[in-house]
This record gives C-alpha cells, structure tokens and sequence, in this order.
C-alpha cells in the first residue's frame, strides 16, 4: 500500500463575522451588530485647527446605545481620503454669558446649541471584503468605546452626526459661551462642584 505524503497544513481562514451591508449610498454607523444611516449636518466641517465650530441647533437624529461603534461608508466612486476621516467630539453649550435686557450681564440657558470641537478620536479606515465601493472605519486602539455623548464622524469634509446614548461624563463634551460684541467665545464647562 502506498502512502501519499501529507500535505503540509495550510493555516485556517481567519473566519470575519459578516457585517450588514448597506443597500444605498451613505455613511452608516454599525453598533450592536445593527447599521444606523448618519445624516449630515449642514455645511462643510471645519479643519482640526480650528477649536470650534459654528452653532448647530438641531439635536442628533441618530443614537446608539452603545459607544463600541464602526462605520461603514458606501459612495458611489468608493474613495475616502483616510487622512481626512475622523470622529469629532460635538459638544453641548450648556449656558451663554449675554446681556439680559437690562444691561447688566447675565447667564442664560444656551438651549438646543452645539460646537463641534477640534477634538478627535483616531479611526483606521480600511476596504470591506469584496465590496470595492465600501470602507470601514474602525478604531485604532482595540477595545476603543466612545463615551456617552454626541459626535461626528467626518468624510470627506463632511460631519455626519450621532449620539451614544448615556449619561455625559465626559468635559469634552460640555463649553460655555461668552457673547460679546465682537463674537463669541468658548470655554469648557466648570468642573461640578462636590
């Protein structure tokens, strides 16, 4: 009887759990095995370098329940300048330092304000498998979760925005802001008093 030599093993496919995938173009948020559709905020997001952003007035339309999230983007032409993604802290203005009617200076309830910060979470992007017109975006750091708050995730220089729903801890998450005659101006919330 003769033997065959064995075949040296070839090392077992690393097996990738499958990702829902989009059917339509957009950027889409993949939290707890479910895809949520970002929608854009409107206008183009500012560069890094800039601290704040321009108010945004609208609450989040999206929110996760859980800040362990990746994004997958699906465009048309399938390209995405991966230096120029990112996610960004949106934070809330909690109060404004203003002129009551009076005169006199006055803080008041800044109500449904938001800035986006120039802070930022790194995210890798990298090609879904056998999807040429799709990315991900998953974090850099293994483990990574985002805290409760708001955020955007920035493609192409455009913000689409979402919130992991909880209770903010973070003062990241938080400015005041100072209306002056000749602008205005932001600084992070105060720690809360013990």
């Amino acid at each position: 009887m003769e033997r065959t030599p064995e075949n040296p093993k070839e090392p077992a496919p690393v097996a990738q759990p499958s990702l829902p995938l989009p059917t339509t173009f957009g950027v889409y948020a993949l939290s707890e095995g479910q895809l949520h559709e970002l929608k854009p905020v409107p206008g183009k997001i500012p560069d890094r370098r800039v601290a704040i952003s321009a108010a945004i007035n609208a609450p989040s339309v999206t929110t996760l329940m859980d800040g362990d999230v990746k994004f997958i983007v699906f465009r048309p032409d399938g390209g995405v300048d991966a230096s120029g993604t990112e996610v960004r802290v949106v934070a809330k203005v909690s109060r404004a330092l203003g002129v009551d009617a009076s005169g006199k200076a006055a803080m008041v309830n800044a109500g449904d304000s938001w800035v986006i910060r120039s802070m930022s979470y790194p995210y890798k992007v990298g090609p879904i498998e056998q999807q040429s017109r799709m990315l991900l975006l998953q974090p850099e750091q293994d483990g990574f979760t985002l805290a409760p708050g708001r955020y955007i995730v920035v493609v192409k220089g455009m913000g689409y925005d979402f919130t992991v729903a909880g209770t903010v801890t973070d003062p990241n998450q938080c400015v005041e802001r100072i209306n002056a005659a000749n602008g205005a101006f932001y600084s992070p919330c105060p720690p809360p008093r013990r």
